[in-house]
């Protein structure tokens, strides 16, 4: 039995008007926060490009992260994906925008990356300053990136029009399952690239092997919880409400459990390996987030980004429970943009060498500020092309092969 079958059209699943209010509401705060934080542009670059990068770091996640569970959702199936598609597809298509994000980044390199200054380059040793970590390559690999995405977005969203329109078979569908194979290994090897370019080489003499997963996770999780806030604000809206079921929301919660175990266990990872082998190029990144007051974000880390929502997630009823879980999904966004802000930040209010470092108390309100309007600001106006992006489209996947299958579960 098909869609066709029952009569089903994409129209039976139009946006509902509430995803045009949504948008209403990021259009404001978009522009009152772009206005912010072109102000904080203009009162002080260098400091307005660090929060800028904090801010980014963390938006980009729901973006790229969406991509990876939209091609994760063709390659693999399974009924809470499609429930999820529509959403992954407005979100990776801000690609485009966060491209244009980027741009100061690039732009003002110079007052963020060591590297990118060439008389303290040359002060550094580091043998990876001089064959990887330069601006050239910093744009050459940037543009790089977001032309992959985009190319691979393009490929999907198209692949989405025409099955839309009815116009596509199974077997082409395979195709789509092989690109998005593909698709999936570019994007860990990409993301962990782009990890190591915007926030690792803040220090271009430390490293981790283990950097550009702690960004997979952090950025696939961010999007489980945008995903499940925005599923239980529409679950009682029709159209979503016509296929709605407790276990898609169960689904999902148990997908954010397990990436906040996964999280922890990569962070601890990292941890112990350089604790144990106990070496001066490599303990340095801890000794300056383990003291001068950023150790309190690192214990903050331990106890609410992990411990806390781990006890909580344990019990099958909260995952069930809509608006309980949104309230975690809160508390793991907060913890996320925490976590980048302790992952970048104590880099900036240091000095050379590391006992000249300023600490916390380097970092002042006007310096919080600069944080809370640039993080705001870039999410008003991600909000606002998403919910636009939404809009523009039936909210399920109707004509796929076995979006019936999902109808006939929900009432079976």
């Amino acid at each position: 039995m098909s869609a066709t079958t029952l009569h089903l059209t994409p129209q039976d699943y139009a946006p509902p008007t509430v995803i045009g209010r949504m948008r209403s509401t990021a259009a404001v705060v978009g522009a009152v926060g772009a206005v912010g934080a072109l102000i904080c542009a203009i009162v002080n670059w260098e400091l307005f490009l660090r929060a800028w990068l904090v801010a980014y770091m963390f938006w980009l996640g729901p973006t790229t992260g969406a991509l990876c569970l939209l091609m994760l959702q063709y390659t693999t199936g399974g009924n809470w994906g499609r429930v999820g598609r529509r959403i992954w597809e407005a979100a990776s298509s801000n690609l485009i925008i966060m491209f244009l994000f980027w741009l100061p980044l690039a732009i003002g390199m110079k007052k963020l990356y060591p590297w990118a200054n060439p008389e303290v380059a040359k002060t550094l040793g580091a043998q990876q300053v001089k064959y990887y970590l330069n601006p050239t390559g910093f744009w050459i690999r940037g543009i790089a990136f977001f032309a992959v995405w985009m190319v691979l977005l393009f490929i999907l969203r198209r692949w989405a029009d025409k099955e839309e329109a009815g116009q596509t078979t199974p077997q082409q569908f395979v195709r789509i399952q092989n690109l998005s194979g593909f698709g999936i290994v570019f994007y860990a090897v990409s993301i962990t690239f782009f990890a190591i370019d915007t926030t690792m080489s803040l220090d271009p003499r430390w490293w981790s092997t283990v950097w550009g997963m702690l960004f997979m996770v952090g950025q696939v999780l961010t999007t489980l919880c945008f995903t499940i806030w925005l599923i239980v604000k529409l679950a009682a809206v029709e159209p979503v409400s016509k296929m709605f079921k407790i276990d898609y929301l169960h689904d999902f919660g148990k997908l954010m459990f397990a990436f906040v175990v996964l999280w922890a266990y990569l962070s601890f990872s990292q941890w112990i390996i350089i604790w144990s082998g106990n070496l001066t190029s490599e303990i340095s990144w801890y000794l300056k987030r383990l003291n001068h007051g950023w150790q309190y974000f690192g214990s903050l880390l331990i106890f609410a980004h992990f411990l806390f929502p781990f006890a909580l997630l344990l019990s099958r009823n909260l995952k069930r429970h809509g608006r309980r879980l949104v309230l975690i999904v809160y508390w793991i966004l907060i913890m996320r943009l925490i976590d980048l802000f302790w992952l970048t930040a104590p880099n900036f209010y240091k000095g050379y060498p590391v006992e000249a470092n300023l600490g916390l108390s380097g970092f002042g309100l006007k310096d919080a500020i600069f944080y809370i309007v640039c993080t705001i600001g870039l999410g008003g106006v991600w909000a606002f092309f998403f919910f636009m992006n939404l809009g523009k489209r039936s909210l399920m996947p109707v004509y796929d092969p076995n979006f019936v299958e999902m109808l006939e579960a929900k009432h079976g």
